[in-house]
């Protein structure tokens, strides 16, 4: 948002700029406008365009030049001073806008004689993609819904609505990645059915994101014949696993016996053999 509020020693002149909320989104870039009111040749004064606190340079303009290297580091090839109607006492400043940006931010013309102002207030957001909503399992009696955003700035807030709009309880893990960008993920566990939504908007409820999902009665049913199904499985996986074991153990005692009984009956001693006739 740009706010703006006009810094003057003389009635006579004044600076102006911004007047209406902007939403500033930080992959675009901000155009800062201010002017002299009434109109005043500024070519021959400093414009300084600046950032609180200790008013620091992000782009300085003197005796018909920028003056880039009065420019804090973390704003150099982020600006461009737009000029054409400095001889009416118009400019703007193009800046290529990070999320440090947020904050208190200034122009400020000065000639031989006087200094005018303005300042205002800048806040930088990001919007995050829109929620995903999936249904996760069946648990606790009910269906545990996840839902999913993320590349947030600032951090934002979850909601869960059920039915009829009224807020739902749930559990939340906001985390921020490399870039400073928050990701969310939400679950809850709904009892009720019918449309459930999930909602993620800035704290000051300025954006808003938002996707449902509808809970049918036969959902929980299907989940239900799932988790019966899958009892009913495992049951007969481990008779079929008891029944192999049992069938390997009586194989080997049937295998030991018959070897036993085959060694009772083979004679052991010489063979004999029939004396030839004479």
């Amino acid at each position: 948002m740009h706010r703006c509020r006009s810094l003057f020693r003389k009635e006579a002149v004044a600076v102006k700029g911004i007047r209406q909320a902007l939403q500033v989104v930080v992959r675009e870039d901000a155009v800062f406008l201010c002017f002299l009111s009434p109109q005043t040749n500024a070519e021959a004064m400093e414009v300084r365009f600046f950032r609180d606190p200790l008013r620091a340079v992000l782009h300085l303009y003197r005796e018909g030049q920028d003056q880039h290297d009065m420019q804090m580091p973390a704003y150099r090839g982020r600006t461009k001073l737009l000029k054409d109607s400095i001889a009416e006492g118009r400019v703007s400043l193009r800046l290529k806008k990070d999320l440090s940006d947020t904050g208190l931010h200034g122009c400020w013309f000065r000639s031989q004689n006087n200094g005018h102002g303005a300042t205002w207030e800048m806040q930088v957001s990001v919007l995050g993609s829109a929620p995903l909503v999936s249904i996760m399992r069946y648990v606790d009696g009910g269906i545990q819904l996840l839902c999913k955003s993320s590349s947030w700035f600032p951090q934002p807030t979850v909601k869960w609505k059920g039915p009829e709009e009224h807020d739902l309880p749930s559990d939340s893990m906001v985390n921020a990645d490399r870039h400073s960008l928050f990701d969310v993920e939400t679950s809850i566990v709904p009892q009720n059915f019918g449309s459930i939504s999930c909602s993620i908007q800035y704290s000051d409820q300025s954006q808003e994101v938002e996707s449902r999902v509808s809970i049918r009665r036969e959902d929980f049913f299907q989940f239900s014949a799932y988790q019966q199904g899958s009892i009913s499985l495992g049951i007969f996986c481990c008779v079929l696993c008891v029944a192999g074991v049992g069938l390997r153990i009586s194989s080997s005692i049937f295998k030991t016996s018959f070897f036993l009984i085959s060694s009772m009956s083979t004679p052991t001693g010489p063979s004999c053999q029939p004396f030839p006739s004479a």
